[in-house]
C-alpha cells in the first residue's frame, strides 16, 4: 500500500473529548481505571447503539493502510477470562493467546495526530458498543514511535500492532545508513516497558514498492539488520510480525520474502475480498494453507470488503467464523476507513454509518473465540 497516495473520501469527525482535552490527558498520563471509565462514557457523532487487499487484480494488489499512523479502538484487558498484556511485560511471547483470538481494528482518525487517533478509537468503541483488544497503528519510516497514542493504547490494556512502514531503501538499511534511527526507535520501544507486536514494511511483496524493497534477498537482509539492532538494545518486548499481502500467496509472490522461523514471531497477511460474494475464508485460504507450515501464530493484519453495504453483516459474520474454523488465527484487525488505494481506486470500508454492520461487529465482540486467554491466565 502506497499510503502517501492515499486520499480520504469523507470521514466522520472524531467524537468524545475534543482534541485539546485528549492531548492534555495524554500528556498528563492515565490510570487503567480512568481509561476504562472514559472509554465507556465517550460518545461518537456516528450512530450510537451498537455498536482487503481490496484489489483490482492479482497483478498489482490495491493498498489501503495509512502510512501516517492510524488508531483503532481502545479496550480494557484483552481477555475477560485471561491475563493482561501487562503480565510478563518484558517478553512479547506473552501476547500469544493460549486459546482464542484478538478482535481489533485500524480506525481512521480525523487527522494523524495522537489526540485524533485516540479520539477515533474511543469513538469506534462507543459506536460498536464495546472495547476491542487489538489496536493497529501505522508510522512512516522517519516517524518517531511509540507516540502518545501508542503509549495510551498499551497502557490502557490494548494489544498494539505497530506497523513501521514507508519506503526506506533496504540497501541503505543493510549498509547501516539508518542505524542511529533504528537504535533510537528500539530504545524508545524498550522504554515502553510493555510488549507490543511490530511489523516492518508490511506488504513488501507489492510490485509498486520494489524500487525501495529491491526484492526478497534485500528485504530479508534489512529485516535481519533491524531485528539485530533491537536485540542488541534489549528491546525484547517486541513480537515480530511478518505481513505481506494475502494476494501474494495466490501467485507465489509473497513466500520468497519470508525471513524464516528464527526471525519471525507471528505470520500475517492483509486479506481483502474482491467482492461481497467472496468470503474472507476464500480470499485467505492460500495464506492460511502456507501459514500452517510455519507453526507460527497467525494474524490477519487488515481485512474488509467493498460492495453493497447491506450485505456487510453477512460477510462480517462469515469473516469472524474464520477464527473459529482455523485455530491458528490468533488475531484479526478490521480496516475501518474510506479512501483510495495506491492505484487511485476508491474503497469504502468505514462501518460508522452502517447500523446492521455495527450490530454484527458488536455481536462478534462477544463470541467466545474473541475472548482470548493469555498464557498463565487463571
Amino acid at each position: 500500500m502506497n499510503h502517501r497516495k492515499k486520499r480520504r473520501l469523507g470521514r466522520r469527525q472524531a467524537a468524545g473529548l475534543s482534541a485539546a482535552i485528549v492531548a492534555t490527558v495524554v500528556i498528563a498520563g492515565f490510570t487503567a481505571n480512568w481509561v476504562w471509565q472514559a472509554t465507556v462514557s465517550s460518545g461518537p457523532t456516528t450512530p450510537s447503539g451498537f455498536g482487503s487487499s481490496s484489489p483490482g487484480g492479482h497483478q498489482v494488489p490495491a493498498s489501503h493502510s495509512p502510512d501516517g499512523g492510524g488508531s483503532p479502538a481502545a479496550t480494557n484487558s484483552p481477555s475477560a477470562g485471561g491475563g493482561s498484556p501487562d503480565a510478563g511485560a518484558g517478553s512479547a511471547a506473552g501476547l500469544i493467546p493460549a486459546s482464542g483470538a484478538y478482535l481489533g481494528a485500524y480506525v481512521e482518525p480525523a487527522a494523524y495526530t495522537p489526540a485524533a487517533k485516540i479520539a477515533a478509537v474511543r469513538s469506534f468503541q462507543r459506536t460498536v458498543g464495546g472495547p476491542i483488544d487489538l489496536v493497529h497503528t501505522y508510522h512512516p519510516w522517519f516517524s518517531a514511535f511509540p507516540d502518545a497514542a501508542d503509549r495510551y493504547f498499551v497502557r490502557s490494556g490494548k494489544v498494539l500492532l505497530l506497523t513501521w512502514s514507508g519506503t526506506p531503501d533496504t540497501r541503505k538499511i543493510i549498509a547501516g545508513n539508518y542505524d542511529a534511527l533504528i537504535r533510537a526507535r528500539a530504545e524508545a520501544v524498550k522504554r515502553l516497558g510493555r510488549p507490543i507486536l511490530m511489523q516492518f514494511r508490511h506488504e513488501m511483496d507489492r510490485p509498486n514498492v520494489q524500487w525501495a524493497v529491491h526484492g526478497p534477498k534485500n528485504y530479508i537482509a534489512a529485516w535481519d539488520h533491524i531485528r539485530a539492532i533491537f536485540t542488541e538494545v534489549g528491546a525484547t518486548n517486541v513480537g515480530w510480525v511478518w505481513c505481506p499481502t494475502g494476494w501474494g500467496f495466490g501467485d507465489g509472490r509473497a513466500e520468497p520474502f519470508y525471513p524464516g522461523n528464527n526471525e519471525v514471531d507471528w505470520v500475517c497477511a492483509d486479506v481483502y475480498s474482491i467482492t461481497i460474494r467472496q468470503p474472507l475464508q476464500e480470499s485467505a485460504q492460500p495464506f492460511l494453507k502456507w501459514a500452517k507450515t510455519t507453526r507460527k501464530p497467525v494474524l490477519i493484519g487488515e481485512f474488509a470488503v467493498n460492495g453493497t453495504p447491506s450485505a456487510w453483516p453477512t460477510w462480517l459474520l462469515a469473516a469472524g467464523e474464520l477464527a473459529r474454523v482455523d485455530r491458528q488465527i490468533k488475531g484479526m484487525a478490521y480496516f475501518d476507513a474510506n479512501g483510495a488505494d495506491s492505484q487511485g481506486r476508491p474503497f469504502q470500508y468505514w462501518l460508522g454509518a452502517n447500523e446492521p454492520a455495527l450490530r454484527t461487529f458488536h455481536q462478534m465482540l462477544h463470541w467466545g473465540i474473541f475472548r482470548p486467554v493469555l498464557p498463565g491466565a487463571r
